[in-house]
């Protein structure tokens, strides 16, 4: 027998297992690192209250974030909070702090982005899940409606993630 063959033989049976060996290990430590990319990071989900706002509090809560929820009901709010930690082991997870933010009163912003950078005097993650829709033609709507939009879509979030 030839022993190039049989130096092939043995070599490619090696490679391919050491290859596929290299590759179980990257995902799994990229596993472990995703579940843990989270805990202790400080993150304000918007309008937690809404169905995506309520699955991302969930995620980032059960991966150990420090959350900071906002919304424009405080009875909602504390539910929320309530589901969270009765559903979490308290050992891994930080109770939800919650603020109350309605981008459509910009007078109130300042009070809010205050209350939020003081939960724990930084952000790592900010996730805008608010915003108001309107189906009309433009022509119809008021003046009050349009400024009521791009306090909502615009200068809420925007004075939010400025911080001031």
């Amino acid at each position: 027998m030839d022993p190039t063959w049989t130096t092939t033989i043995l070599v490619v049976p090696c490679v391919v297992v050491l290859t596929a060996g290299f590759f179980y290990l990257y995902g799994a430590i990229i596993s472990l690192l995703s579940k843990t990319s989270v805990r202790n990071k400080v993150v304000v989900i918007t309008d937690a209250l809404s169905g995506l706002g309520k699955e991302c509090a969930g995620v980032f809560h059960r991966g150990g974030a420090r959350l900071i929820l906002c919304g424009k009901s405080w009875e909602k709010l504390e539910e929320l909070a309530d589901e969270l930690e009765n559903a979490s082991d308290p050992t891994v997870t930080f109770p939800p702090k919650l603020v109350l933010l309605d981008f459509g009163d910009m007078d109130s912003m300042a009070e809010a982005v205050a209350e939020v950078l003081d939960c724990y005097g930084c952000l790592d993650i900010l996730i805008f899940n608010s915003s108001m829709k309107v189906k009309a033609p433009a022509q119809s709507l008021s003046l009050e409606t349009d400024k009521l939009l791009m306090d909502n879509n615009y200068f809420g979030p925007i004075t939010l993630a400025k911080g001031s």
